[in-house]
């Protein structure tokens, strides 16, 4: 499999990746025109409402992502969809939640911080932010550890601050999910995204970024292990965030990862967007007009982003992943007990049909990514007998996610202590 084929590029002169974070810029200026001024809510298509500050601060982000790639075409854009941006991020009402709410000052602002680093600023915001962040109950909103480093972080942003982390932030990645073993096998999407976040705050998205808490190995090994769970799930809001692990560290793509990533991209470019979760097409094909529009944009526009913040992170560390799969040292041959059990049952998940067009040299080095696909089905089947088979199989090849074979053993080991109570 190559990704050479950009989603429809009639630009010659731009690479895949290039190409897919105008795609993500471009489906963000259409995501203002529909959800910047009222955002959605409709019960009948979608469960939450989704606030226009939320589409605000989080097309800021993804401008200033791309802000930091090195291509005019990009560049371009991104000042494009600023002069866009400028009017919603800083209305009225955003200054006044700034003013109202010290607690929330930095959420209401982000999106204004985003913009003045890209080169748009704007005195009377700054005034009213240092105003808010200097009050007394600035500190008076609790939250967790990954939530708290998105603050410090944005904050870094804004003062465009290079200081390494004080005590205060080094006790929150202490906190976070980069410093505990994540709960592989019962772990919430929540939990998954605590992960994701942190390790976005804490490296600073590569531009000064602080030491994080595990070793690089061991961060690396949990998100192999939660992007087989998602990529199987079709999770691919989260998959793509896991994926940041590998730019945002520095480190060499594995060849999970590499296949992970042609999952996302040949799924988008076959559907134009990468769908989210909540995304369901049946709605989507019922829908005409404008109500079609808002339901795509409001579904997909994260998943969106998250390509492109994913593609801008490559592109800006040098670190893009291989375009064919290849491991950096022999292969054990994919075990047979394995296919049989990810080919039993009725799912049929988008990557199979990607794994099935992979050369034999190819399919091998993803032995990991299977092992650790039918562990977790088989552990959320609770197929305790088949959970114990894969277990061994781990051992014997020495293949899967050491956390996530850990886990399972751990797990199997409780429930025999269980049969022992009356």
């Amino acid at each position: 499999m190559n990704y050479g084929n950009p989603v429809q590029s009639d630009k010659a002169s731009v690479t895949g990746f290039e190409y897919r974070v105008l795609h993500a810029l471009s489906f963000s200026r259409n995501t203002l025109g529909l959800l910047a001024e009222e955002g959605y809510d409709d019960p009948d298509t979608l469960q939450d409402k989704i606030l226009p500050e939320k589409v605000i601060g989080e097309t800021a982000f993804l401008l200033y992502a791309a802000s930091l790639v090195e291509h005019a075409a990009i560049k371009d854009k991104v000042f494009e969809i600023a002069q866009i941006l400028a009017p919603y991020a800083r209305s009225k009402k955003i200054l006044l939640g700034i003013c109202l709410y010290p607690a929330l000052a930095i959420e209401f602002a982000q999106a204004h911080v985003f913009l003045t680093r890209i080169g748009y600023p704007d005195n009377c915001f700054d005034r009213m932010l240092d105003k808010s962040i200097s009050a007394q109950s600035h500190f008076g909103r609790e939250r967790p550890p990954h939530r708290m480093l998105e603050q410090e972080w944005v904050k870094r942003v804004w003062t465009g601050s290079n200081e390494p982390a004080g005590k205060r932030i080094s006790d929150m990645i202490t906190n976070s999910a980069l410093s505990y073993p994540v709960d592989l096998l019962h772990g919430t999407r929540e939990d998954l995204y605590a992960f994701t976040h942190a390790l976005m705050y804490a490296t600073c998205f590569n531009i000064s970024p602080w030491k994080i808490g595990k070793k690089t190995e061991l961060i690396l090994e949990e998100a192999e292990a939660m992007l087989a769970r998602c990529i199987d799930e079709q999770d691919y809001d989260l998959a793509g965030e896991l994926l940041l692990a590998w730019p945002l560290t520095g480190s060499a793509w594995s060849p999970l990862a590499v296949f992970a990533f042609q999952v996302l991209m040949r799924v988008e470019d076959e559907a134009g967007f990468l769908p989210s979760p909540a995304t369901r097409i049946d709605t989507l094909q019922k829908l005409e007009g404008e109500k079609k529009k808002k339901y795509l944009h409001a579904t997909a526009y994260h998943t969106v982003y998250v390509m492109g913040l994913l593609c801008s992170a490559s592109l800006q560390t040098g670190m893009r992943p291989p375009s064919n799969i290849s491991a950096n040292k022999p292969s054990p041959k994919i075990p047979q007990k394995v296919l049989e059990f990810l080919r039993a049952g009725n799912s049929n998940p988008h990557w199979l049909a990607d794994f099935d067009q992979l050369e034999e040299n190819e399919k091998n080095p993803l032995a990991d990514l299977l092992l650790n696909i039918a562990l977790y089905r088989s552990v959320q089947q609770k197929q305790y007998d088949r959970v114990f088979e894969l277990i061994q199989i781990a051992y014997e090849e020495k293949i899967g996610s050491s956390a996530l074979v850990t886990q399972a053993a751990e797990l199997l080991g409780r429930l025999s202590q269980l049969t022992s109570f009356g």
